[in-house]
């Protein structure tokens, strides 16, 4: 994504991107010379895998806020080190009410289904595995 859009991509867990109701669970914040994707720090790795998708999708969408950012774009207080004047564009995922929020999950799905994303599994319970695999239809 990097090298397609020409310009570095940051990608860093933080606290207090939760995820709740109407709260984002990722964020996408384009400055002038990178890209930021933000995702809240106690989310489980293949929850943290589509928030990034999620964002990217937006990258590769076009997707921007409407009329460009505001350069005082608030961004609640989460990320103090940024100068607002070098944000050039700020998307949050919090819910899909929105077509560009819907196009940027279909998206997010479609590729985490092509590149076939999996859990990752550390001391997992054989019992999952067993569910795991009757969903997918496999013999276990």
């Amino acid at each position: 994504m990097a090298r397609h859009r020409g310009r570095r991509l940051l990608v860093q867990a933080v606290e207090g991107v939760n995820g709740t109701d109407e709260e984002l669970c990722g964020l996408w914040v384009e400055l002038d010379n990178a890209d930021c994707i933000f995702y809240e720090a106690s989310t489980s790795p293949l929850h943290r895998d589509h928030i990034v998708l999620h964002e990217i999708s937006h990258m590769l969408l076009g997707h921007t806020t409407a009329g460009g950012a505001d350069p005082g774009a608030d961004l609640g207080g989460l990320f103090t080190s940024i100068d607002p004047r070098t944000v050039r564009n700020v998307l949050g995922r919090a819910n899909f009410s929105s077509p560009q929020e819907r196009e940027a999950e279909q998206l997010a799905n479609r590729i985490a289904e092509l590149a076939e994303l999996q859990p990752v599994a550390k001391n997992r319970a054989p019992e999952l595995d067993r569910l795991d695999a009757a969903l997918r239809g496999e013999d276990g």
